[in-house]
């Protein structure tokens, strides 16, 4: 299958969008239902004696920095050179860089944090990726993702208020779960209601898996 769009420019444009962005994202934090989620996970990791955590697409380190104060060690990666500084800002271990190449050797990690990032991902390039956090991770290492779900159409969002504007996979959940069965062994899959807008639209993909 071949993809129109083309990965290199994607992340030219993310990087530039998210760098203008970085400052009001991080005064804005986090939404407030990943509390919980962020403490059912770090309650997981205690019960496995697991303590080496990568955070990929970290923003501005609000999660990174929640899982430090559990006594984590934490690596937060992302792709904005703006949102790293905010993270370092915090005292983080903080880097540049994306999923698709991840700069650590095999099974550096005993689980992976990985929120509203992997949507910025094309459909034939998500194979790759998901191998390549795989990699990085222990075997029965855990990992959540979270990603923004709708009807399976990919490309940018034309009221995106972020310039250069997003681009989007906005994968089906049958879609979602064929991708990771292809890599992990899926422990949960939770699907979100966005209240801010039409449900049949876009929701959010929340997906708890072990690497087998």
């Amino acid at each position: 299958m071949t993809d129109p769009f083309d990965a290199r420019e994607i992340k030219q444009d993310l990087v530039h969008s998210y760098d203008a962005d970085a400052v009001a994202r991080d005064e804005r934090g986090e939404p407030d239902w990943w509390d919980e989620h962020r403490t059912l996970f770090a309650a997981s990791m205690r019960d496995e004696d697991k303590t080496r955590l990568l955070e990929i697409g970290a923003g501005s380190g609000h999660s990174a920095a929640f899982f430090v104060a559990q006594g984590f060690t934490v690596v937060a990666t992302d792709l904005s050179p703006g949102n790293v500084a905010r993270c370092r800002a915090k005292g983080l271990d903080a880097r540049v860089g994306d999923f698709y190449d991840l700069d650590f050797a095999d099974g550096s990690f005993d689980a992976v944090w990985a929120m509203s990032c992997l949507m910025h991902v094309p459909d034939t390039d998500l194979p790759d990726v998901l191998s390549e956090v795989a990699r990085v991770l222990v075997p029965g290492g855990i990992a959540v993702f979270g990603l923004w779900g709708g009807k399976g159409t990919s490309g940018t969002w034309e009221g995106d208020d972020h310039v250069p504007p997003r681009f989007y996979a906005l994968r089906t959940d049958d879609q979602v779960r064929a991708a990771f069965d292809e890599t992990f062994v899926i422990e949960q899959f939770e699907s979100i209601a966005d209240p801010s807008s039409d449900p049949s639209e876009t929701h959010y993909q929340l997906l708890t898996v072990r690497n087998g």
